[in-house]
């Protein structure tokens, strides 16, 4: 009878060992699970949030792999723990394979990644005729009816990847997506704090912002840039006779027709009211005048479609370059902009004014006088 009771006593003990055991490993799994998911949160841009997914996950699931494919950006992001290029290029394949087409979760494989890799979308013409079959544990990212991407996680051991494993990939899936369209979002606002309403091109604060970057760089190097301001000729009447919603319209068009006619390259903004503003780096005097000619010669032949039929209309364009003595500021350098299409109204309008920098001579013999 005492042997039995030692006998019972020492199982109840075992469970109870067993039960506290099992209550360790979920308070340890719960509390990575917290600082993974605030990790997520946390994380200022894309990029960071997957280093914390791929930092926090092995604490949770033992893995060989983990990729995230997103499907409207067509972009993929593959992990292994010992640099496997071989199953790297077959996750990334997979991966490539199923952007824009997410089925139901699987059950599959994955330990600690060490690295990250951004691959092209062009990989996943390397084999197309490659069997398409799941490599590991997907968790479709969503928010919604919208998809946004795909987690794919290869356990170590498949045959013992456990239903709580599976539920705990769905909450790291679910904050992973909250967290990518909480960035989304935040850039996008971001963006839209820099952008003109009407035009959705920079505007004055964004413009300036450039602008000093530009002149900082031309002063520093020497390096040729030019500025163009344009103004739309008798904007005002358009206004007043056929109403601001045309002079809406106008406005909106002639910023199409400014950004298809500038390089890549160049920064544009609307500066004021009918005024637009071109900055062209490394460019010098003639290539701008060149290109100010082309897009004062767009403007006067395009006929300007609004609700009333049609308006044609002209513009007056400055252009100051730097280097310039006279240029040692933003100010400045939109002064001499000014100046420049100023002369070019006053000229007779539609048409490129270059402005003229003093000589070295003149502009030392101007800043002492000024001294004096």
């Amino acid at each position: 009878m005492t042997e039995q009771i030692s006998h019972d006593a020492s199982q109840v003990a075992q469970e109870l060992a067993h039960v506290q055991s099992d209550l360790q490993h979920s308070r340890q799994r719960l509390s990575a699970l917290h600082d993974l998911t605030d990790a997520l949160a946390c994380s200022p841009d894309e990029e960071g949030i997957i280093q914390a997914l791929m930092k926090g996950l092995p604490t949770l699931i033992d893995t060989v792999m983990v990729g995230i494919a997103r499907s409207k950006r067509d972009r993929i992001w593959i992990w292994s723990d010992l640099q496997n290029r071989e199953r790297e290029a077959r996750a990334r394949r997979y991966l490539l394979r199923k952007l824009g087409h997410f089925p139901s979760h699987r059950t599959g494989s994955c330990s600690p990644p060490r690295h990250l890799r951004l691959v092209p979308s062009s990989a996943s013409q390397q084999f197309p005729h490659e069997q398409d079959f799941t490599l590991g544990q997907e968790v479709p990212l969503s928010l919604g009816q919208e998809e946004i991407g795909l987690l794919l996680v290869e356990p170590k051991d498949p045959d013992r990847f456990t239903r709580c494993e599976r539920e705990v990939l769905e909450t790291v899936g679910a904050f992973l997506s909250l967290a990518l369209r909480h960035i989304e979002t935040h850039q996008r606002a971001q963006e839209l704090a820099l952008r003109d309403q009407l035009t959705e091109m920079l505007n004055t604060h964004a413009f300036d912002g450039a602008l000093a970057r530009e002149l900082s760089v031309g002063l520093r190097y020497g390096v040729s840039t030019c500025l163009l301001l344009l103004d739309l000729d008798f904007f005002k009447t358009v206004n007043d006779r056929l109403g601001h919603k045309t002079g809406d319209q106008v406005l909106k068009t002639a910023a199409d027709l400014i950004r298809t006619t500038v390089r890549d390259s160049d920064i544009v903004g609307r500066y004021r009211g009918n005024t637009f503003a071109v900055v062209l780096p490394h460019t010098d005097r003639q290539q701008a005048r060149a290109l100010a000619e082309r897009l004062r010669d767009r403007i006067e032949r395009h006929p300007f479609a609004v609700e009333a039929g049609q308006v044609r209309t002209t513009a007056s364009i400055g252009l100051a370059a730097i280097p310039d003595a006279d240029v040692v500021s933003i100010a400045g350098w939109m002064t001499i902009g000014d100046a420049a299409v100023n002369d070019a109204k006053v000229q007779g309008r539609n048409r490129v004014v270059l402005h003229a920098p003093k000589p070295p001579a003149l502009a030392c013999a101007a800043a002492l006088s000024c001294a004096a």
